[in-house]
């Protein structure tokens, strides 16, 4: 139906307005429900991440001091192994935060989905309706 077709019933024009505002409303409160959840998400994976790395170099701390009177080739060897494993662990950190990272996006794409089904349907129904009391 156009604008043209519903003639002076504003009530018609105003209630699907209505309706379309309800969904973007909805809309807008999934997206920040996800970021509010995606947010802790990413602390709580930042505070294992520092606590993890806080783990390793309070044992690195120890094996230097255990390795204080070590010859200077085992200390560099103890250096060169602690900084391979801090590597280690911040690769293990970077798959951690992508692996995170696309599920998140899938979350975000769900919602948007979900919106665009949402308002596909609105308008499907908006079309066959002629803003006529239904009969029936």
């Amino acid at each position: 139906m156009t604008l043209e077709q519903t003639g002076t019933d504003t009530g018609f024009i105003h209630g699907h307005a209505a309706e379309h505002a309800g969904t973007e409303h909805r809309h807008v409160e999934d997206h920040r429900r996800l970021s509010q959840e995606h947010l802790a998400a990413h602390q709580a994976l930042c505070d294992r991440h520092v606590d993890e790395h806080t783990g390793l170099a309070d044992r690195h701390v120890a094996e230097h001091e255990k390795a204080a009177d070590a010859r200077s080739a085992q200390k560099a060897a103890i250096s060169a192994r602690h900084a391979f494993e801090h590597l280690l662990l911040e690769a293990k950190h970077a798959g951690q935060l992508a692996w995170m990272e696309l599920r998140h996006a899938g979350e975000r794409i769900g919602v948007d989905a979900r919106h665009a089904f949402e308002l596909s349907a609105q308008e499907r129904r908006h079309a066959r309706d002629d803003g006529r009391p239904q009969r029936v």
